[in-house]
């Protein structure tokens, strides 16, 4: 994924997806395939593949949450994401609730080798969770 390869990521995901039936985290797989889908700007995908991360385990991490809120701007459903916030931020875990935090945590996990089309797509999920009204700080 932080080599910008997305059409890769999907097929691996897959790929780990049926080799693994009884992976313990199987929301975690489609998490990943939701962020790759984001990446390439198939956002109905990733919309998808986000709801399914979110159903198994909606307390698992942010990414499928990030993904879900943002490609539903993107798409123009503002009010489904601005609701898919709401739900987001209701939940127990403190971490990433701000875009500051989210811009951090890019920041931290940007590195040289880091292919420029990952760090654009993870500026438009950034700008998406603006858009749906995700607190400043």
């Amino acid at each position: 994924m932080s080599l910008g390869e997305f059409e890769t990521s999907v097929e691996y995901e897959d790929k780990a997806i049926r080799l693994s039936p009884h992976d313990p985290n199987p929301g975690f797989w489609d998490m990943t395939k939701g962020e790759a889908y984001f990446g390439l700007k198939q956002y109905d995908q990733a919309i998808e593949s986000a709801r399914k991360s979110i159903a198994i385990n909606p307390n698992y991490v942010p990414f499928a949450h990030g993904d879900l809120i943002a490609a539903l701007v993107l798409t123009g459903r503002g009010l489904e994401a601005r609701e898919a916030l709401e739900r987001y931020l209701a939940l127990p875990s403190p971490a990433l609730k701000t875009v500051a935090a989210w811009r951090a945590y890019r920041d931290q996990n940007a590195y040289p080798h880091t292919d420029p089309r990952y760090l654009e797509s993870f500026d438009r999920l950034i700008e998406g969770l603006r858009k749906a009204g995700m607190p400043e700080q």
